[in-house]
């Protein structure tokens, strides 16, 4: 498509955060291509949470502390438990994970143990300044950017940004209890691979359901 149709229908604005018109379409095409995996990631883990949070508390939902935003439907009187469930934000889900400290819970633990995290970025670190990262603080990263993946895909956003000294835009902040900082990333062309990863911790045969498109194009 010729480049002043763009400029017309997606605006010069949106266009300048790209290196170029193809890089427009080429992230438009992942978008379109991590939407389904995304969307089952986010069902699977709320649903994960709420199944350890019972197990705790059956009745967690009406315990939660002040600083968590339950949203319910106004003109529903009394929604469904599942309703409820549903209506949460992954930054609620997020934040329950975070608050309750249930990190070791929500991913296996050969999966953390196993996992790289220089798999996605050659940059991200092994360790914090004095002590390792260890399966909570990976947890934590790996919600973080799939929040961060989720939401920058849903608003269609460049998801192919970079810094200036070629470090990605994609990236979170670990912390350790001696508030040292480490920063994970995760590269453009690592998104997909990620999100597998996350999908088959959860069910190995689930991957095949999540990459359905991609098996009918093939």
């Amino acid at each position: 498509m010729q480049t002043q149709k763009l400029i017309k229908l997606f605006s010069q604005a949106r266009l300048n955060g790209y290196t170029s018109p193809q890089e427009h379409e080429e992230n438009l095409a992942l978008i379109g291509t991590i939407s389904r995996k995304i969307g089952i990631l986010e069902i699977i883990l709320r649903n994960s949470i709420d199944e350890i949070m019972q197990a705790q508390n059956p009745k967690w939902l009406q315990s939660l502390p002040q600083d968590f935003e339950l949203k319910k439907d106004k003109n529903e009187q009394n929604p469904t438990r599942d309703k409820i469930i549903s209506m949460q934000s992954l930054g609620f889900w997020v934040q329950v994970v975070e608050h309750y400290k249930i990190h070791n819970q929500v991913f296996g633990k050969d999966f953390l143990d196993n996992l790289d995290l220089k798999k996605y970025c050659a940059k991200n670190p092994h360790h914090f300044y004095s002590t390792s990262i260890m399966r909570h603080h990976k947890v934590s990263a790996i919600i973080q950017l799939f929040r961060l993946i989720r939401n920058r895909a849903f608003h269609f956003e460049n998801l192919f940004k970079i810094t200036q000294n070629g470090y990605p835009r994609l990236n979170v902040k670990i912390q350790n209890k001696h508030k040292e900082k480490a920063y994970i990333a995760i590269k453009p062309s690592k998104i997909t691979v990620f999100l597998d990863d996350l999908i088959t911790n959860f069910d190995k045969d689930l991957i095949t359901y999540a990459r359905y498109n991609e098996n009918i194009k093939n």
